[in-house]
C-alpha cells in the first residue's frame, strides 16, 4: 500500500533527502523566491510548476523511501508481536502460579503418536455435520495427533465389518497412513444405534489379529428415537472381559463412569448440557457432542499403558467383501434385472435395484480354493413396525447355482410359483428341504428395529470356487424395489465354524 501511494501520488516536497545538505539547500530556497518575484506577472503559474517540479523527488527516491519505511513498518509490527507473546507467555504463567520452572523439574513426555482404528455407523461417520472434520475420528487425528482409520459405514451395524474386516482394511493400502504390517494400538466401536448382530465375531476376528489393542465401546443413544438405542449390554461386557472399556456418551463424569441415559436422561426435554451434545436431528452427534467423545477417548488413552512392541496375528480365514454402498461402482456383472442407482442423491447412498416383475440374475467369481458361505447386504425399513406388510422393501426368494442353464431354470420355477414355497403370511414362510431356496422377508427381524432405514445381512447359502450365478425374485411389489449394497464371502466363517443368524 505505502509503494503504491508514494509510485502514484505526486509528493509536493521541496527538500531533496537524498541531493541537497542544510546549508545548499537555504540557498536553493532563496534563489527560487527571487524567481518567482521576478516573474510573478503572467508567467507566475507556469514557473511555479516549474519550481515544484524541480523541488520534487524523482520516482528513483520516491521508490527508495518507500522501501524504507516498508521495512520500517515491518521491523515494528514484527518488534510488538515478539513483546506481545513475550507478554502473553508471562501472563498465561502467571494465572498457572507459574514464576520459573525449577531446575530439577520433571518434564512431562509427550503424547506417543498411536494408530486408531474406528469402527461404527453414521454417528461415527460424520452425518448430520457440515464438516466431516468435526467427526471424533478426524479429531483424535487433528487435535491429539494420532494416526486415525476410519472404517465407520452409514446405516450400517456391526454385522457386515464382522463378517468382511479385513477386506474393508485391505481397501485402505496404500491411502492415508495405514500400513497392514503395522497394529493398531487403540481400536474403538459404535454400533448401539445401527444393531450389534455378529458383534462376538468382530470382536473375536480383531483380537485374533490386533491382541494387544486397547478396545473402547462407545455407548451412544438417541434422543429422537423410541428406545434410544439397541440392547448393547452384552457387547458391552463382552469388550470389557477383553480388557476394554466402555465410554457412556452423555455422562459429565469420568470417562469410564457408569451412565444409564434411560435413567439419568429426560430425551423428550433434555437438559442444555445433554441437548448440545446432539444435532438438529436430535439423533447424530452434534460437532460440540463428538469434541466431547474425542476428549473422553483421549482421557482413557491416557490412562492406559501400551505395550512398545506390540503383535501382529491372523485373521483366521479372511474374507471377500463387495459394497458399492457409498460408491456405486461394483466389478460384479449384471446379466439382466439390475441395475445401480443412487437412491439417496442427497447422502450419495447407491444400491443394486432388482426387477420388481421378472427378478435379477447375478453373476459372482469366487476366487478361493474352497467353497465358502456367502451373504447379502440389503437395505430395509417398515413404517409400522408391528405390520410386516408395511415393509417400504419387497420379501424375495434366492437361488445360487454354478451355471447359467440352472439359474434359468431357477427363474421360471419362481415365476411358474414352483419353489415349493409355502407362505401363511410375510413373516411365517416354509420352504421346501429338497430345494435351493432361500426366503428373504425384507424385515429386521427384532420387531423394534423395524422403523429404522439400515441395512441387514443374511447368509443365502455357500459359493463354489469359479463362476457363480445368484437369482433374486420379489414375491410381492412393495414401495421400494430390493435394494442390494454389498455381497460378503467370509473365509473366516467356515474356518472357524461361524453361523450368522438365520436368513430373514
Amino acid at each position: 500500500i505505502i509503494v503504491a501511494i508514494i509510485a502514484s501520488y505526486p509528493i509536493s516536497i521541496t527538500r531533496s533527502i537524498h541531493r541537497l545538505r542544510p546549508r545548499r539547500y537555504k540557498a536553493f530556497i532563496r534563489i527560487q523566491r527571487r524567481h518567482l518575484r521576478h516573474h510573478i506577472g503572467g508567467n507566475a503559474n507556469a514557473n511555479n510548476e516549474m519550481v515544484l517540479s524541480d523541488s520534487m523527488p524523482s520516482k528513483k527516491n520516491s521508490l527508495k523511501l518507500a522501501c524504507f519505511l516498508c521495512v520500517f513498518v515491518y521491523a515494528t509490527i514484527a518488534t510488538f508481536d515478539n513483546l506481545n507473546e513475550k507478554l502473553g507467555n508471562k501472563l498465561i504463567r502467571r494465572q498457572l502460579r507459574i514464576t520459573k520452572e525449577p531446575k530439577n523439574a520433571e518434564k512431562v513426555a509427550p503424547r506417543p503418536r498411536l494408530r486408531i482404528l474406528t469402527l461404527g455407523g453414521s454417528v461415527t461417520w460424520g452425518a448430520g455435520l457440515k464438516n466431516r472434520a468435526y467427526t471424533y475420528p478426524y479429531r483424535l487425528e487433528i487435535d491429539y495427533h494420532h494416526s486415525v482409520t476410519n472404517l465407520a459405514i452409514r446405516a450400517t451395524g456391526s454385522d457386515y465389518p464382522a463378517q468382511c474386516i479385513s477386506s474393508m482394511l485391505r481397501l485402505q493400502e496404500g491411502n492415508g497412513s495405514y500400513n497392514p504390517n503395522e497394529p493398531f494400538d487403540v481400536i474403538t466401536f459404535d454400533f448401539s444405534l445401527n444393531g450389534l448382530q455378529d458383534f462376538q465375531l468382530l470382536v473375536r476376528r480383531l483380537r485374533e489379529r490386533y491382541p494387544n489393542a486397547l478396545f473402547i465401546y462407545v455407548n451412544l443413544f438417541s434422543l429422537s428415537t423410541p428406545k434410544g438405542a439397541f440392547k448393547s449390554k452384552d457387547a458391552r461386557a463382552l469388550i470389557q472381559e477383553q480388557g476394554g472399556v466402555v465410554y457412556h456418551f452423555g455422562s459429565t463424569g469420568p470417562a469410564t463412569a457408569d451412565f444409564n441415559y434411560r435413567e439419568e436422561v429426560d430425551r423428550k426435554n433434555p437438559p442444555d448440557e445433554h441437548r448440545r451434545l446432539f444435532g438438529k436431528d436430535k439423533h447424530h452427534a452434534s460437532s460440540h457432542g463428538h469434541e466431547v467423545i474425542a476428549s473422553k477417548i483421549i482421557e482413557i488413552i491416557d490412562s492406559h499403558d501400551f505395550p512398545p512392541d506390540p503383535q501382529v496375528g491372523s485373521w483366521l480365514g479372511g474374507d471377500t467383501c463387495i459394497s458399492w454402498f457409498q460408491t456405486g461402482e461394483t466389478p460384479l456383472q449384471i446379466i439382466e434385472g439390475g441395475e445401480m442407482k443412487e437412491w439417496d442423491e442427497e447422502k450419495h447412498k447407491f444400491g443394486i435395484e432388482v426387477n420388481q416383475e421378472d427378478g435379477m440374475i447375478l453373476e459372482y467369481n469366487h476366487d478361493g480354493t474352497q467353497e465358502a458361505m456367502i451373504s447379502l447386504q440389503y437395505m430395509t425399513k417398515a413404517t409400522d413396525p408391528n405390520d410386516p406388510y408395511s415393509s417400504m422393501y419387497p420379501p424375495v426368494l434366492i437361488s445360487t447355482k454354478q451355471n447359467i442353464k440352472g439359474i434359468l431354470d431357477s427363474k421360471v420355477d419362481a415365476k411358474t410359483d414352483m419353489t415349493g414355497l409355502a407362505r401363511t403370511n410375510v413373516v411365517e414362510v416354509e420352504t421346501d428341504p429338497d430345494e435351493d431356496w432361500v426366503y428373504l422377508r425384507g424385515l429386521q427381524k427384532k420387531v423394534s428395529d423395524r422403523i429404522f432405514h439400515i441395512s441387514a445381512v443374511s447368509s443365502i447359502g455357500t459359493v463354489k470356487p469359479g463362476l457363480n450365478f445368484i437369482y433374486i425374485f420379489p414375491v410381492e411389489k412393495r414401495p421400494n424395489p430390493f435394494r442390494l449394497t454389498a455381497t460378503m464371502v467370509c473365509q473366516t466363517c467356515n474356518e472357524i465354524g461361524w453361523s450368522s443368524e438365520e436368513a430373514w
